[in-house]
């Protein structure tokens, strides 16, 4: 309870001290707060079902002020209390996500500072550096270092891409460098045409870490409607020594499943299949379904179940429900989970 209580303390104080600044320096701000409950149960083998439940509170603030007709100072806090995906408490407190300044004039941007790095192979990262981009037509080359970063520790990190359009097909070429680490190159394409978005990735990945295995992971997806009920399909599968890093399971999967993750595996291949409807202006609902076979003998899937309720224009409820099985090395593993989440944008 205490440290909920810090928690909630740093982040009204950063949130005061935006709106402090706002009024000084014009600083337009914008943000998320997230709430989730959750519960579960995990049974291994023959052993006994483990309960579990908990909160996660994510509350994320970015200031953006204009210090010249070309230059921006961009903050950006985070205080995040999830235990599931780090570890323990230190992670239980106030975090500065962004804190760089933005160039831009005409085609060409420049970012210098403690920034997002937003590629393919990385999903979440920070990193302290610079990013360049420059517009040509259609198309845009973006060069990037970053001399700290959140991806592998005590790494520098490197990014080349070519992003662009041409009539109904969008088209990304990436090369991340991790120092002392790996290489990954992805090459991202969809065409979108009679409402149906095609989509396909191939990321490969060469490891220079000791024990780490080379890999590849490709993925096939489509998505669309057919009256007013939302389709998504995807195919993914990855190559039998190992598949392509990916720092986040739903990145990985193209489907925010709970539990199901085909993350690392090698010799796998997924299917996700997602449907969704709106049942009133206010309410929609969704199934979810993930399969994989990994390897010879092993298994794995997923249901998941899920409702949203818009309270205001801001502000969405949504309600979960997951079953998932695996099957590896002959122990089956059951898991359920059931939460509920509230979150406001501003």
């Amino acid at each position: 309870m205490k440290k909920m209580i810090k928690l909630s303390l740093v982040a009204a104080m950063s949130v005061a001290s935006l709106n402090t600044v706002a009024s000084a320096a014009d600083v337009d701000y914008s943000g998320k707060l997230y709430v989730e409950n959750y519960v579960g149960t995990e049974e291994v083998g023959s052993a006994d079902a483990v309960n579990t439940s908990g909160f996660e509170i994510d509350f994320d603030v970015t200031g953006k002020a204009k210090v010249t007709d070309n230059l921006t100072a961009v903050v950006g806090l985070e205080a995040d209390s999830d235990r599931k995906e780090y570890a323990g408490a230190a992670n239980e407190g106030v975090d500065v996500d962004d804190a760089h300044f933005v160039y831009a004039k005409g085609d060409a941007t420049v970012i210098f500072g403690r920034q997002a790095i937003d590629t393919p192979t990385t999903d979440g990262e920070n990193g302290e550096g610079t990013l360049a981009s420059y517009k040509f037509g259609n198309f845009t080359a973006v060069g990037a270092y970053f001399e700290n970063n959140d991806v592998v520790a005590s790494s520098t990190a490197s990014a080349l891409a070519l992003l662009g359009k041409a009539g109904p097909v969008n088209l990304e070429l990436w090369q991340v460098g991790v120092s002392d680490h790996s290489t990954h190159n992805t090459a991202v394409l969809s065409v979108e045409a009679a409402g149906w978005t095609i989509g396909g990735r191939l990321a490969t990945s060469t490891y220079d870490a000791a024990g780490a295995k080379d890999g590849s992971t490709m993925i096939i997806s489509a998505a669309g409607k057919v009256s007013n009920i939302g389709l998504t399909a995807a195919l993914l599968t990855t190559h039998e020594d190992g598949a392509a890093f990916v720092t986040d399971a739903s990145s990985a999967n193209t489907a925010e499943l709970v539990h199901f993750t085909a993350k690392g595996h090698a010799d796998t291949t997924a299917t996700i299949v997602t449907a969704s409807m709106p049942v009133s202006d206010d309410t929609s609902v969704a199934l979810k379904f993930g399969t994989a076979s990994i390897g010879d003998d092993d298994t794995a899937s997923e249901v998941v179940l899920q409702a949203n309720y818009k309270l205001a224009k801001s502000t969405t409820l949504t309600a979960r429900y997951a079953s998932y099985t695996q099957d590896v090395s002959d122990v089956e593993t059951n898991k359920t989970q059931g939460r509920v989440d509230l979150t406001y944008k501003f």
